[in-house]
């Protein structure tokens, strides 16, 4: 009952984002304000100013939880008694974590979009194009697909949830950076920062890309990608599959307490 108590807890936290959201794009996203891109931007809880969205250091802890409580609350033998076999288990867990945190943060971006046409109709402004905005809102759905099964995987292998939450909060917003910097530096290498996973889920978040736009220089720099957006996509799923696939090999052979 706890589980599903935190999962509405979460829920609600991000439901109110999306409002929030909402309401910026309904205050500045009228006729010279907002463009495609910020919006689109702005619905997907702002990765490029927190370095992954907002959302996603909420909802990974779905995946942490799913795979720690289990021995944490010493629970894993009931799991395990019930279900087929401990693969099953994991599988469950990261099916389910995932699909639910997607689905939320998928609904409260739409809801933020639902929040912000209706303030700008109310205000006599322009609408924005719903349309273009779809690949945006489609890959945020992806990228927050794997957001809790990269955690949970990341648990299932390390064995306790404190260790994941801190590399979680810090990798993207400052290891991966001094990766990318270091990765600059050394002759050959300096592609290879384009594909590191979290600078390739922000070139999948951002779709839609101006480069006419005055401060575009400063959204690359923010992406720290300059891959297409489908191929950091694929980058971002494959690296959260490998965690997922290599926690779950730890998982089965884990004695259960």
């Amino acid at each position: 009952m706890s589980s599903f108590k935190s999962l509405w807890v979460l829920a609600c936290i991000v439901a109110l984002l999306g409002v929030a959201n909402g309401v910026d794009v309904g205050v500045h996203g009228g006729e010279g304000g907002y463009s495609p891109a910020t919006v689109a931007d702005t619905l997907q809880f702002s990765p490029l100013a927190s370095q992954a969205p907002m959302s996603a250091f909420i909802l990974f802890a779905l995946g942490v939880t799913a795979v720690a409580t289990e021995y944490a609350q010493r629970t894993a033998r009931t799991t395990f008694l019930v279900l087929s076999s401990r693969r099953t288990a994991y599988l469950a867990k990261v099916a389910v974590t995932s699909v639910a945190a997607s689905a939320i943060a998928l609904g409260s971006a739409l809801l933020g979009l639902v929040v912000g046409c209706a303030i700008l109709g109310f205000c006599g402004d322009a609408l924005p194009d719903v349309l273009v905005l779809v690949p945006s809102l489609a890959s945020f759905a992806l990228v927050m697909l794997c957001w809790p099964a990269l955690a949970a995987g990341m648990t299932a292998l390390v064995g306790r949830s404190v260790p994941v939450i801190i590399v979680l909060l810090l990798w993207p917003l400052v290891l991966e950076r001094l990766a990318g910097l270091l990765l600059r530096k050394v002759p050959g290498f300096g592609d290879v920062a384009d594909y590191l996973p979290f600078a390739a889920a922000r070139a999948a978040l951002h779709c839609l890309r101006d480069e006419n736009d005055p401060d575009s220089g400063f959204t690359r720099a923010l992406l720290g990608s300059d891959i297409h957006p489908g191929v950091g996509l694929v980058v971002f799923c494959l690296f959260a599959a490998f965690v997922v696939v290599a926690g779950g090999l730890v998982f089965a052979r884990r004695d259960a307490p």
